[in-house]
């Protein structure tokens, strides 16, 4: 049962962080969520994107469903609908990830490259959202960004969830 729990908690992190963030981007100039900044990706907004895209695709895996269907068009100029749609699949991924029960969480999945438990994975794609999370606080700081950045870490989210 510990594991179920740690899963569940991880899951409602990764939707809290994507709360913060998202809402304190909507803060900020649309005009800088579309600048070019040095980083994995040369946006902001094309960051998010992949975030969304990272989601999609782990959901899918986990479910064992198709993820060469996965529809991957970028959308131009629409922040607020990329943003909307991060938080919607993390929501899905907190909705599906908690409904395994321990069993599932153990059972060993696969994709193109590799075959772990569902769990690793599951781990994975919060940790992935957590690294493109920092460099988007990095990409907004060297856009000139000062004020009101949050802190999306996981033990400022376990301090809010006792």
């Amino acid at each position: 049962m510990l594991l179920k729990k740690i899963i569940s908690r991880y899951t409602r992190y990764n939707l809290w962080a994507n709360q913060i963030l998202t809402g304190w981007l909507k803060t900020l100039n649309r005009d800088l969520l579309y600048k070019q900044t040095p980083s994995s990706f040369n946006s902001i907004d094309l960051t998010l994107q992949h975030m969304i895209h990272a989601q999609n695709f782990w959901l899918t895996v986990l479910a064992r469903e198709d993820f060469t269907k996965l529809d991957e068009t970028l959308k131009m100029n629409a922040a607020d609908i990329v943003m909307n749609e991060l938080l919607a699949g993390s929501q899905r991924m907190l909705d599906t990830f908690t409904m395994y029960t321990q069993e599932d969480l153990s059972e060993q999945v696969s994709n193109d490259v590799t075959t772990q438990s569902r769990y690793e994975f599951i781990i994975h794609a919060v940790n992935h959202n957590t690294h493109h999370r920092g460099q988007i606080i990095t990409m907004s700081r060297c856009l000139g960004v000062e004020n009101n950045i949050p802190n999306t870490d996981y033990d400022t989210f376990l301090l809010a969830d006792d």
